[in-house]
């Protein structure tokens, strides 16, 4: 009798030793609240001029200081400092229960690699690539006081990939912290959907990203680059566009009672139509035709101040086009403002309440005699500004 319990114990102690080298966790965020929003709505009626105007709306909304999500990320030990990892992770809308992401499962990422712990990870799938402020291998979030979400005073209201940037059929390698400095490379052989022959009817895309982190200083730049499938080739938005070309550079200073973001970005190239799974310029529905591309740089300047037992998150931004083009007798120069600012109290570790209020502003110009109507579109303001104001509840699992 003794000796058969002194076996399952020992059983019981090798099968907890064995389960302990593999795990799976689940994870997610629930965020819900009431928000109002007010933006220009297409009051054209056939035949008749162009017109907008201004309308507003309440509703339960959620996602709004950060996206609804559910996942799964699981390891599991192969010795000699080797790791077997995957992470799936879908997006859902908390208001009505339905997919996010064009209604894929694990929109948000879905991903297998082998990790190291001196030399990184290697992992293979749909990736959030590292400018883009969130999923595992996120090197730009924390340069934004929003940590890119809360509605329109996100970064990504004026930096394109920081609009959460995630790609298909990509492999990436991401170093561990190095003294501080971390590094990741990925390369997407098409970036939205299956590949297709001939290669060159896919739109590629390749991304670098970097930071630093030492003490009260964070410093991240990031580079991506998009190549767009051949001129012709079908179903492909974008195809025949010179390569879309995105440089970040930002970071942030922690005085303790008040902690300074900046940021800068040069983005070259940017087509009237994005296809990054939902990625695109906040102005793209309104390029004139006979414009293919455009360039533009972006500035922020941000500040989160322990307030209250909670966090004041306050930022501005400003989208400068840096040509004006002239194409088919069209002028294009899409300047805009953001700001928006944030409070967010903590019930608990994983439970906060939060507030925010944000603006998008026109202060570009556009006359267009290749538009459809022709003549000067001075409707830009109340089509294209925005307000937003939103009060809600996040739960972390």
């Amino acid at each position: 009798m003794k000796k058969s319990l002194i076996a399952l114990a020992v059983l019981g102690a090798l099968s907890g030793a064995a389960s302990a080298q593999s795990s799976v966790t689940l994870y997610g965020i629930f965020d819900i609240g009431l928000q109002w929003n007010e933006s220009g709505k297409n009051r054209t009626v056939t035949g008749g001029p162009t017109t907008y105007s201004q309308e507003s709306v309440w509703g339960i909304d959620g996602g709004y200081q950060s996206g609804n999500r559910f996942g799964l990320r699981g390891s599991e030990a192969l010795g000699k400092n080797w790791a077997a990892v995957f992470t799936v992770e879908g997006g859902f809308d908390s208001s009505t229960g339905t997919l996010q992401q064009g209604g894929r499962v694990f929109g948000r990422q879905s991903w297998a690699g082998l990790q190291h712990t001196a030399f990184g990870t290697v992992a293979f799938g749909r990736i959030a690539a590292p400018s883009s402020g969130t999923g595992a291998f996120d090197l730009w979030g924390n340069v934004d006081p929003f940590q890119t979400g809360w509605g329109q005073a996100s970064l990504g209201a004026t930096f394109i990939p920081s609009s959460t940037l995630r790609e298909d059929n990509a492999v990436i390698w991401a170093s561990p912290s190095w003294a501080g400095f971390k590094f990741a490379a990925a390369y997407s052989a098409n970036v939205d959907g299956a590949e297709t022959a001939p290669q060159g009817s896919n739109s590629s895309i390749m991304n670098l990203g970097a930071n630093w982190t030492w003490g009260p200083l964070f410093l991240a730049a990031t580079y991506d680059v998009v190549g767009y499938a051949d001129a012709g080739s079908a179903g492909r938005p974008g195809a025949g566009n010179p390569d879309q070309k995105m440089l970040q550079v930002g970071g942030y200073f922690d005085f303790k009672f008040l902690k300074v973001h900046a940021a800068y970005a040069d983005q070259n190239n940017i087509s009237t139509v994005q296809t990054l799974a939902g990625v695109g310029s906040a102005a793209a529905g309104f390029v004139p035709v006979g414009i293919g591309n455009f360039n533009n740089t972006a500035y922020m300047l941000g500040v989160t101040v322990p307030l209250f037992g909670g966090s004041l998150l306050a930022s501005y931004q400003y989208s400068d086009a840096s040509n004006i083009i002239n194409t088919a007798g069209a002028q294009f120069e899409p300047d805009y403002s953001n700001w928006g600012i944030g409070y967010s109290y903590p019930f608990s570790r994983r439970t906060n309440m939060y507030v925010g209020y944000a603006q998008r502003e026109w202060d570009g110009r556009i006359t267009a005699t290749a538009a459809a109507g022709g003549g000067t579109l001075n409707y830009m303001s109340q089509a294209f500004d925005k307000s937003q104001f939103a009060v809600g509840i996040r739960h972390l699992f």
